[in-house]
């Protein structure tokens, strides 16, 4: 235990910059909970959040990790990333912001911008990295890494039960998708495989750019959260909670990022992330 907390501080010595980020991020997302009178749940979630990266490291140090994620090329392909999150900020700004709804706007106009779709899912990433000569495993498909998926989902779980249980999405999701098949296609595939590839293309590439793996995983979550912004912005049109919304799930998102990271796979966080039916980050 003595070797594994020193392991701890030593990673958070080799890069302050990201750990002041983190700092930085949990204050925000405190704030967040006290403006809306839920302090138990925002704590309980940031302690989950913290137990849960422990749980990645005491893991990731008992198994072998995979090889790294090759990047060749860290100036072009970050450049090619973040043009592809730009096209897909194209399909948001006319699905959910632009001053013409999207079932009013002109037809020519719906069928100029619907294949930006492909870059939000993200297709339109995956063919372009393949085409760059880029093998599956080499972007994130490796089948091992799954040891500290069941605790962390239990710990999640358990946690989501004694704290917030009104707050579980189980229920929502179920009426929402209709069928345990549903859920699997929204959760794992939809929402877990689509999102999670994003992710480990942004902080390995954001993360080889800046030479620094920390601050390309921490700025990739933040990229990712808010990405959900335009969504949310349509259905409230209140600016402050689409951006505390956002920020809200930034450390989620980054204990999924985290766990890719350190499995040197993203079908562990793609599990994870799919059968998300608690709702601590909601408050």
């Amino acid at each position: 235990m003595t070797d594994f907390l020193r392991a701890e501080l030593t990673r958070i010595r080799s890069n302050l910059l990201t750990f002041i980020l983190l700092v930085i991020t949990a204050v925000c997302v405190l704030y967040i909970g006290y403006e809306h009178m839920a302090m138990k749940q925002v704590v309980s979630y940031l302690s989950t959040m913290l137990i849960s990266a422990l749980i990645i490291d005491y893991f990731a140090l008992k198994g072998i990790p995979g090889p790294d994620f090759p990047v060749r090329r860290p100036g072009m392909e970050t450049v090619i990333f973040i043009g592809c999150v730009m096209l897909g900020l194209v399909f948001f700004y006319f699905r959910f912001l632009s001053p013409v709804p999207w079932d009013q706007q002109n037809p020519w106009v719906k069928l100029a911008v619907l294949p930006t779709i492909a870059f939000v899912f993200p297709i339109g990433h995956a063919l372009v990295f393949l085409f760059l000569k880029y093998k599956p495993k080499d972007l994130g498909f490796r089948f091992h890494g799954f040891l500290p998926v069941i605790p962390i989902i239990a710990l999640c779980a358990l946690v989501n039960h004694m704290v917030s249980p009104e707050s579980l999405t189980w229920d929502a999701i179920m009426a929402e998708e209709g069928s345990i098949a549903g859920i699997i296609l929204s959760g794992l595939v939809a929402a877990g495989l689509s999102e999670e590839f994003f992710r480990v293309l942004g902080q390995t590439r954001l993360g080889a750019f800046f030479k620094n793996a920390g601050l390309g995983w921490f700025l990739t979550t933040v990229f990712w959260a808010f990405l959900h912004a335009p969504k949310w912005y349509s259905e409230s049109h209140d600016l402050q909670d689409a951006v505390f919304s956002s920020i809200r799930i930034i450390p989620i998102g980054l204990m999924w990022g985290y766990l890719t990271h350190r499995t040197r796979s993203i079908l562990p966080a793609t599990v994870v992330h799919g059968v998300n039916f608690w709702g601590l980050q909601n408050f």
